[in-house]
């Protein structure tokens, strides 16, 4: 059956995912935009860059300094490794930058290819040794200080434009700056690049101690993160493989490889593990991030779709995987294009599609009060935030070192998994033990049942009446007989019947029996059905008892009888079946005695049944004198759902 949201759900749902989406993209976009402000607020406080003018930098309270402003810009020249002479620089350019938007000789410039840039330090001091490092840079790159090699990213000797990097510092000589008055230091870095474009990253000037102990620190975590991850890994292969068949594990453990496969190739984990590449470069591993991010949606999306059980548009999974592959082999092809930071950061920007659309599916679910969708809610946003960071920082658009942010929200979006997976773990154990206590309990509750609607008393009426029947009238006592052989097949059934069987074929078995009652009493009973809703299923032996308790107890007690109603209805989040009679009633505050059937074990058990097999609720209503009614309450889900009413 098809089920539509309320306004009222409709509502929240928009409310949850818009307050969702602004939070995420405030975590998102806080840092690039403070990033890409800062340059701009240092102009603000009285800092002027003026073209070709030395600056001045000291190291007196910061243990790193961005170079902010601009640098001369030699196009296709390496002044130290050529041992060029002094000539007039190409441009004038402020960092960071693509080279890619650069303009000589009203041409402009490809991606890929070498170049120098040069600035002069004026005045500058620093207490502790520094060094120059660009990180995350994607090319290759040699950083001098008056002629010294201070530090690189790819193999010392050799040409750099045949160099190999791995996107960590591999040479680092700390230099110790004395303070002049009149001294000025010689900036050089020569990049090459074999598809991306420059200095896309902000130069930092940084005390050499500092940097390696932060870098350490850094790493030690990241991989720190990856035992964990491998730690969880293994433990959901073996619980998915021992407790569950459930396809929601499938995609977990595909994010979970995603994941980690991530966190050793971007930022500083690349140092490490591009052994087991071979040592290919950075650029190219780039695309290989890119990529994965990717797997990372698409697997988060299909796990916490499984996982809540919320439906997926075909088409639209279609459309955006057919987009992300495209934005995967894009850049393979056309790497003059896309190897610009921004053109890339619009290929990412692709994901954000499918992001939107997780987070409504999620806020739908959290208006509909699914279980664990605020966890899962909280734990994507702040992933799909964690990537954008990430992504903006290996392009260049955040000049502080945010590499940590990717794997600490990683890990607090796999601990929140792994938590859901150990609550869910241990109420299915819980479940097993409860389901195998109930079992005997359910197999003794249907015998007693079948065994008190076959009553002798019943058994006893129905044949004098189909023995007066035959001799007043043959052919009614022929259908009688058959209603009753089908009302005794379907209790016998009933033994054996261990799932729920569609409405129908209750009310059918409640005719049946009612059939034979009016027989008995005549104008005395008066059965009616209003079925508005039959699209559900109900347990076997469930509306009969309640209607045969509703005639004996309620309308035979009544010397001018009465008539006993049974309703089904819906809403749009329950099935209701209503039985209701305008019989005697009874107190139900009332302390039943031994004797009395109509309290005792028939609706009990009822109740029993229905609650451990479909969640279902049993509310009776009585007012002596007036009536009784019996509501059966089931919940709407892939359990109870049959057809379309």
């Amino acid at each position: 059956m098809k089920k539509t949201m309320s306004k009222k759900t409709k509502t929240i749902s928009v409310i949850v995912f818009l307050i969702s989406t602004i939070i995420t993209a405030i975590l998102a976009f806080q840092l690039p935009m403070v990033s890409y402000f800062l340059p701009k607020a240092a102009e603000a406080m009285g800092i002027e860059y003026k073209k070709n003018e030395e600056s001045t930098y000291s190291m007196f309270s910061d243990k790193a300094v961005y170079v902010t402003d601009e640098w001369e810009f030699y196009w296709n020249k390496l002044i130290i490794t050529e041992q060029h002479q002094r000539f007039e620089p190409d441009l004038i350019v402020k960092l960071p930058s693509a080279w890619t938007t650069y303009q000589i000789n009203d041409n402009r410039l490809s991606s890929g290819g070498y170049a120098t840039y040069r600035k002069v330090l004026r005045d500058f001091y620093s207490p502790e040794p520094i060094i120059i490092t660009l990180p995350n840079l994607p090319g290759a790159y040699r950083v001098y200080i008056d002629g010294e090699l201070v530090s690189t990213n790819c193999n010392i000797d050799g040409d750099i434009r045949n160099a190999t990097l791995s996107n960590a510092d591999t040479f680092n000589n700390p230099i110790k700056l004395d303070y002049s008055e009149n001294g000025t230091y010689e900036i050089i870095i020569e990049v090459s690049c074999e598809f991306s474009s420059g200095i896309t990253v902000l130069p930092v000037l940084v005390e050499n101690a500092h940097y390696q102990s932060n870098m350490t620190a850094l790493l030690v975590f990241r991989y720190f993160i990856v035992g964990m991850v491998v730690m969880f890994l293994v433990s959901i292969i073996a619980v998915s493989a021992v407790a569950f068949k459930d396809n929601r594990f499938f995609w977990l453990i595909v994010l979970c490889f995603a994941y980690l496969f991530r966190i050793m190739i971007s930022g500083n984990g690349y140092s490490i593990s591009n052994a087991f590449f071979f040592g290919l470069s950075y650029e190219i591993v780039l695309s290989l991030i890119y990529a994965t991010t990717y797997i990372i949606k698409l697997a988060l999306f299909m796990h916490i779709a499984r996982s809540l059980k919320f439906k997926i548009s075909d088409n639209f999974m279609v459309v955006i995987s057919g987009a992300f592959l495209l934005c995967v082999f894009i850049p393979q092809f056309v790497t003059e294009i896309i190897y610009d930071a921004a053109n890339y950061m619009f290929l990412q920007a692709v994901s954000y599609i499918l992001d939107l659309y997780l987070v409504y599916k999620i806020s739908v679910e959290v208006a509909n009060k699914k279980r664990f969708s605020v966890p899962f809610l909280i734990a994507s946003c702040i992933l799909i935030a964690s990537i954008v960071i990430d992504n903006y920082y290996i392009n260049g658009y955040i000049v502080k070192n945010v590499e940590f942010v990717f794997p600490i929200a990683g890990t607090i979006f796999i601990l929140m998994l792994l938590i859901i997976q150990v609550i869910r773990i241990g109420e299915a154990y819980v479940a097993e033990l409860h389901s195998a206590e109930l079992k005997e309990e359910l197999a003794d509750i249907n015998m007693r049942l079948m065994l008190s609607q076959i009553k002798p008393h019943f058994l006893y009426n129905a044949l004098n009446t189909i023995k007066y029947l035959i001799k007043k009238d043959p052919k009614t006592a022929e259908q009688v007989v058959v209603k009753f052989s089908k009302y005794l097949r379907a209790n016998m059934d009933s033994l054996t019947q261990k799932t729920p069987l569609p409405v129908e074929k209750e009310l059918e078995h409640v005719a049946n029996y009612t059939d034979i009652e009016k027989h008995r009493f005549g104008d005395r009973l008066n059965v009616v059905y209003d079925i508005g809703c039959n699209g559900f299923v109900i347990l076997p032996l469930t509306i009969q008892p309640i209607v045969e308790n509703a005639i004996k107890h309620g309308i035979n007690q009544k010397p001018e009888g009465g008539t006993v109603t049974v309703k089904t209805y819906e809403d749009e989040e329950f099935f209701y079946v209503d039985i209701s009679d305008d019989g005697i009633g009874y107190d139900i505050n009332k302390q039943p005695s031994e004797n009395d059937e109509r309290s005792h074990v028939g609706i009990n058990n009822i109740k029993v049944r229905l609650k451990e097999m479909l969640n279902a609720t049993v509310k009776v209503e009585s007012t002596v004198g007036v009536g009784t009614k019996v509501l059966i309450k089931i919940p709407k889900n892939e359990e109870t759902r049959l057809a379309e009413c």
